[in-house]
């Protein structure tokens, strides 16, 4: 009896102590999804610039979870389907984040055990929170941070230098093909942030390893690209509250021109 009450208290022990491992290991989970994911994931808080992720654990396996975590590259490389479908999807591949298996892991184990009803509320008040206004003032600076003619604060070059954007007349410097008044249709206010934050992207983590974006200019750029989405429910430029306005005063001087004619052929 004696030996069984020892083996029974040393396993309750080792539970204990397992399972207080794993909270540490998710509560470091948590933090690295702060920091390395959750501008373009959330946990129940709908699509972003990349994938809701609730769930994720019970959909995937975890290999492959780890492989698209540490590298995504290959696994494009590989020509995994549901890789592939996920890049068709959301416009481009997942930027690797330089981690560590372990670190991979932990980020693994609090997706598991993140229930998403907090993860979710969180983003969804961010995502009402981002909203951006694309004020007349807000919209000129967004112009000038795009085209380098107002420099960045930290010295990073100009969006101009490597993106295309239709709306400003913009053939960009074609080191990337994206058309970012295109990419903000896609992503939405909360994942083009998210992206403008992090700008964890291959091409531009070098330039912007010490030179993040301002809130101000985060805020600016939205502006111009939420402006231009606006621009496109626009018939030629013109407001669609304008439109039959205007097209009322075109049909009222074509009658006052054949009335004019008439009148004249009568005399």
């Amino acid at each position: 009896m004696a030996s069984s009450s020892r083996f029974l208290s040393r396993l309750a022990t080792f539970l204990l102590l397992f399972l207080g491992s794993l909270s540490t290991w998710a509560d470091q989970g948590r933090e690295l999804f702060e920091d390395r994911c959750a501008s373009c994931h959330s946990i129940g808080g709908g699509d972003g610039s990349g994938p809701d992720l609730q769930g994720a654990t019970t959909r995937r396996p975890a290999e492959w979870l780890l492989r698209i975590i540490l590298e995504p590259d290959k696994l494009s490389a590989d020509k995994d389907p549901v890789q592939g479908k996920l890049v068709t999807q959301f416009g481009y591949e997942m930027p690797s984040q330089d981690l560590a298996q372990a670190e991979a892991q932990a980020i693994l184990a609090y997706l598991g055990s993140a229930t998403g009803a907090g993860a979710g509320a969180k983003a969804g008040s961010d995502s009402e929170a981002m909203e951006t206004m694309a004020s007349p003032e807000l919209i000129a600076a967004g112009r000038a941070f795009f085209t380098g003619s107002r420099a960045l604060s930290k010295g990073g070059a100009p969006c101009l230098s490597c993106h295309a954007f239709a709306a400003l007349g913009s053939a960009g410097g074609h080191v990337s093909v994206a058309d970012l008044g295109q990419s903000y249709q896609r992503m939405g206010d909360r994942g083009m942030k998210g992206a403008l934050a992090t700008l964890s992207f291959p091409t531009m983590k070098g330039i912007f390893a010490d030179r993040p974006l301002s809130e101000e200019e985060i805020s600016a750029l939205l502006a111009i690209f939420k402006d231009s989405v606006a621009d496109k429910d626009s018939v030629a430029g013109i407001s669609p509250s304008l439109v039959f306005p205007l097209a009322g005063g075109g049909v009222f001087a074509l009658l006052l021109l054949v009335l004019a004619i008439i009148k004249r052929r009568i005399s």
